[in-house]
């Protein structure tokens, strides 16, 4: 069955003007993209949207004026309406977190990202998992990006905003609860990594030896960073009903995984078992940075009890490829 034409759609865009620019690479051969570039990532995406029938575009509004680039170029280019959303203007993820839960309550029906797997994660926060999401790959990793030009991002993501396509082109994700001593601290959406660092420091994980646990609700083969191990070892997509714990160590396999672009390394697995739905695992206490979809977060002591529940309430992922080919004149 059809959606229901809406009347009057507003979709959210957020450009993250720092996704793709962390110490990896420094490290590694992971690209680097220029503020200039996402703001031509920005206009795409908008003139997809454009395309698709939506009315309004709600636009982050961020620290280096990427936003406000977009409006000002694109505003007598299309027909639909541009605004920007105010932030709190941290420079951190909270500026992403608040633009998407304005949004939100603005009454998006779909909401596009320019950045990576974090930005992602950032935007689920804000916006919760019943609203329409995609990303246009710009971050290191890009497990949950659109490897497709972000013009035809934007038109899918319109499509499915104002109801023309059905609704089997999105895909319901899983998430990862994280516990702290019995109560929910945070959430993410690919894996939960636990690392033998007793601080923070660099946010981005560079070093797979420093590894003791991770938790994943998806890695399959095509992917990069930690989920490539679990792709590798255990390939598990987000529509599959199971996660998975990885115990890190010797005297079990030894995993050939893609951690970074260009990257590879043989990760040695001591032992991994299944997860399901609503399932809990409590990782042994040590003291730990807990690192969420691939970004340290977390400090915990060897008093603390970490807990990482899997749950089918993660962000609903907009399949482009499925929204374009439903909408072939021919089909077949």
């Amino acid at each position: 069955m059809f959606s229901v034409l809406v009347m009057g759609v507003k979709v959210g865009l957020i450009i993250n003007p720092d996704a793709g620019k962390d110490i990896r690479r420094l490290v590694s051969s992971a690209s680097y993209l220029s503020n200039f570039t996402k703001v031509e990532l920005g206009k795409r995406v908008v003139m997809g949207l454009d395309a698709g029938g939506v009315d309004e575009v709600l636009i982050m509004h961020d620290n280096y004026g990427l936003g406000e680039d977009v409006c000002t170029t694109l505003s007598k280019r299309v027909s639909t309406s541009l605004k920007l959303v105010e932030t709190r203007g941290t420079g951190t993820a909270l500026d992403t977190i608040v633009a998407a839960k304005k949004m939100r309550e603005d009454g998006i029906k779909a909401v596009v990202v320019v950045g990576g797997d974090g930005t992602l994660r950032a935007v689920f926060k804000g916006c919760g998992g019943d609203v329409p999401m995609v990303c246009v790959a710009a971050g290191t990793n890009n497990v949950t990006g659109a490897f497709y030009d972000a013009t035809l991002v934007g038109y899918a993501a319109g499509l499915v905003a104002t109801g023309k396509v059905l609704s089997d082109c999105l895909i319901k994700a899983k998430s990862l609860e994280v516990l702290l001593n019995g109560k929910s601290v945070d959430a993410a959406v690919i894996d939960v990594a636990i690392l033998k660092t007793p601080y923070i420091g660099a946010k981005a994980i560079v070093d797979v030896d420093y590894l003791a646990y991770a938790v994943f609700s998806k890695g399959e083969p095509t992917d990069i960073g930690l989920a490539s191990i679990l792709g590798f070892l255990r390939p598990t997509s987000f529509e599959s009903d199971l996660g998975y714990l990885v115990e890190f160590g010797e005297g079990g396999l030894k995993v050939r995984s893609v951690v970074m672009p260009g990257e590879f390394r043989d990760v040695s697995v001591r032992s991994f078992k299944p997860i399901s739905i609503g399932e809990v695992v409590e990782i042994p206490r040590n003291r730990y940075t807990v690192a969420l979809d691939g970004e340290r977060e977390l400090e915990v002591t060897k008093d603390d009890v970490v807990g990482v529940r899997l749950l089918r309430n993660g962000p609903l992922l907009i399949n482009v490829y499925r929204v374009l080919r439903s909408i072939s004149v021919v089909g077949g």
